[in-house]
């Protein structure tokens, strides 16, 4: 069995999903056994990194590969700034809010400190990534331990400018509600100096803006989604149990 087969065998999980109709667009549709689909849920990945990182050219490859080819996994890239200084170059996607975001699931898992490049599935499980088999243990990790997580059954799904959360617990743990902008074209960058001076840098789904849009403690909750700012960039929602929480629900705008 191929690397890839074996990773997305690891979507075919035990526990049972939630179950969707998948109504035909004829009319007089009549529902019947085979409209009826599981639906896995949608995992978060996170990879933060940086242009003047002398890992992260070697390894980024690898990460956007695996997890992109991935129908059940979201990929967003932060780019940190804390190496801008220590490298010459100034990372052309860097934000500090992404540095604080990195921190925050530093500080949440006990970690002493923060590095890159880094894969964070679903804010429980991380590693490197480079490396085939580091990408199937992170997989694996982040989806155990999401298993784990006691949230219920929780669904998260948009409907034009609504944002709908369904769940089977009238109370649950306290989830910030937010919204992501990322540019899903590869987005590559020739670095002007330090380490990794001369090397074109390919990025994919570069988050460019983040914003909170309430909070979620259980129950069916609508919310409305903002207008997207630029309509050239994808958007994401996601439900996180606080900075550097788990994340409970995933669902592309």
């Amino acid at each position: 069995m191929s690397f890839m087969s074996k990773f997305l065998a690891l979507f075919r999980r035990k526990k049972q999903h939630s179950s969707a109709c998948m109504m035909s667009l004829e009319d007089n549709h009549v529902h019947t056994d085979a409209c009826f689909v599981n639906i896995v849920p949608l995992s978060l990945v996170e990879l933060f990194s940086s242009q003047g990182c002398v890992s992260c050219p070697p390894a980024l490859p690898n990460i956007y590969k695996t997890v992109l080819a991935n129908p059940n996994a979201l990929l967003l890239t932060y780019n940190v700034t804390y190496w801008d200084g220590k490298s010459g170059w100034k990372d052309t996607f860097a934000q500090n809010q992404w540095d604080q975001r990195q921190k925050a699931y530093a500080t949440k898992n006990g970690k002493p400190g923060v590095y890159t490049p880094q894969v964070i599935w679903d804010g429980l499980a991380d590693g490197v990534g480079g490396k085939e088999e580091e990408m199937m243990d992170i997989a694996a990790k982040g989806i155990a331990a999401r298993e784990r997580v006691d949230v219920g059954s929780v669904t998260l799904s948009i409907f034009g400018d609504e944002i709908r959360i369904a769940s089977d617990r009238t109370e649950a743990e306290h989830c910030d509600v937010t919204v992501v902008a990322y540019n899903s074209r590869e987005q590559a960058v020739k670095v002007g100096a330090g380490p990794n001076k001369k090397k074109k840098i390919a990025h994919n789904n570069v988050v460019v803006d983040m914003m909170k849009l309430g909070t979620w403690n259980g129950g069916n909750v609508l919310l409305a989604l903002p207008a997207a700012g630029d309509s050239s960039l994808e958007r994401a929602v996601f439900l996180q149990a606080g900075p550097g929480g788990s994340i409970a629900a995933v669902a592309k705008v």
